[in-house]
């Protein structure tokens, strides 16, 4: 008999780096700023005029929040910051800044406690992004060039998911777990790296992510206790994990353990993943310590894999065989889904990759490109005047014809069917905008 745990109000929100509490979040979301496409947040003047007041540097938050120019009055831009600018988006020339921009939050909280939220939700995200992205980078090199004896790198990781951890935390309003700022051991060893720097997480959108896991844990880890374990495959998806590091026990009442591995096939196609016989290799997705962790974790449990999206499959499915290598189960879960990919191609089919694929439509990765390189270029007009924030509809009517498409393809069983319906009303509370079509998808 399957027992049904209950879930448990979130613990009193609170922060370290806050001791007068953080503004409270949205009880929809777990976050107390909306955000766009993104994931970014617009800055309004009341917070500048306190950021002025409480003396934070003009200089980083020109560099750090970009002030929108306002030549277009339509584009609502006059007398606004928004949450990221280009050092977002090229996070190893932002590394001189990151103590800086911690004592920065600090200031702000010290002056102007729970006054300003959406200012204080933009640095949190910058301070996030950069520990995400170190962390990223050390993953990715400690996988390729293991470690040797007196390696600083092993521990330096460590710290950096602590870190990115913490921010994450922050961010959806539970209670820090480590600090924000860098160990300067830590920070001089990743102004060292040159590779394994990546643009941008396809999932860093907060609202988005606090929406997925009130979904998981509701919907699916509190009628399944038997899954006691979420793994995510980098890059996208690693907000995501950090996030639900913190956010998950708190949903649940339970301890569940959240693990990594670097997996993909869309944008990691020089990377061998697959082995003989179908197999995954193991050594190419992760340090060998995260190895071991993953190995004991998974062996006669239920393991839970959430990607970021899912187009063709190709990610699931291998890291199902990976779940399956190391003696455990999976369910696997997209947080999107390329659902334009069915419209194109009535042979195209990821029902068997997709235990619990998401409604979502898939945030396509041109209209992405698009506007991290208005952002990237410094043009706060044409992001803010891109079209892509104006897309007609809700993102729940979307979601629905998404379920009337996957109902009409006949290849789904009645269990995933179920948890389809199961999100569409849960998703009747989100407050993330439509998503955007691409033009030639659109036309076709």
């Amino acid at each position: 008999m399957t027992t049904t745990a209950t879930i448990l109000p979130p613990p009193p929100r609170a922060n370290t780096a806050h001791p007068a509490g953080p503004t409270p979040p949205d009880p929809r979301t777990g976050s107390a700023v909306a955000c766009d496409l993104l994931g970014l947040v617009r800055i309004p003047a009341t917070e500048l005029h306190l950021a002025s007041r409480a003396g934070l540097d003009p200089a980083l938050l020109d560099t750090f929040l970009p002030a929108a120019s306002g030549s277009r009055p339509a584009a609502g831009a006059r007398h606004i910051r928004l949450g990221r600018g280009p050092v977002y988006y090229q996070p190893r020339t932002a590394l001189p800044s990151w103590a800086t921009l911690g004592e920065t939050l600090g200031r702000l909280d010290r002056q102007a406690p729970g006054q300003a939220p959406a200012l204080r939700h933009a640095l949190l995200d910058n301070l996030h992004n950069l520990a995400a992205a170190g962390a990223y980078t050390l993953w990715h090199s400690l996988t390729d060039r293991p470690s040797l004896t007196d390696d600083p790198r092993p521990a330096a990781l460590e710290r950096l998911l602590e870190t990115a951890t913490s921010t994450a935390a922050a961010l959806h309003g539970h209670p820090a777990t480590g600090p924000f700022a860098p160990h300067p051991g830590d920070l001089a060893l990743l102004q060292a790296h040159e590779a394994g720097w990546r643009t941008f997480r396809e999932l860093d959108n907060t609202v988005k992510i606090g929406n997925e896991l009130r979904f998981l844990a509701e919907h699916v880890l509190v009628p399944r206790p038997d899954i006691t374990t979420v793994l995510a495959p980098l890059y996208g998806s690693l907000s995501l994990a950090l996030t639900a590091r913190t956010v998950l026990p708190a949903l649940l009442g339970r301890p569940i353990d959240v693990h990594l591995i670097r997996l993909g096939f869309h944008d990691q196609g020089n990377v061998a993943y697959l082995g003989a016989g179908g197999t995954v290799r193991h050594r190419a997705t992760a340090p060998r310590a995260y190895r071991d962790r993953l190995t004991a974790a998974a062996r006669d449990t239920t393991v839970l894999v959430i990607d970021d999206n899912v187009g063709y499959g190709s990610t699931l499915r291998a890291a199902r065989t990976l779940v399956e290598q190391l003696g455990g189960r999976a369910v696997t879960r997209s947080v999107e889904s390329a659902w334009t990919l069915y419209h194109r191609s009535g042979r195209h089919d990821i029902a068997d990759a997709a235990d619990l694929p998401s409604l979502r439509p898939n945030l396509h990765h041109s209209i992405q490109k698009r506007l991290t390189g208005h952002l990237l270029r410094g043009d706060t007009d044409a992001y803010l005047s891109d079209g892509a924030h104006r897309a007609a509809g809700t993102l729940h009517r979307q979601m629905a014809a998404s379920f009337d498409l996957a109902v009409s393809t006949g290849t789904w069983t009645t269990a995933q069917l179920a948890a389809m319906r199961a999100e569409l009303a849960h998703a009747a509370s989100w407050n993330e905008p439509p998503v955007p079509r691409p033009a030639a998808l659109a036309a076709a």
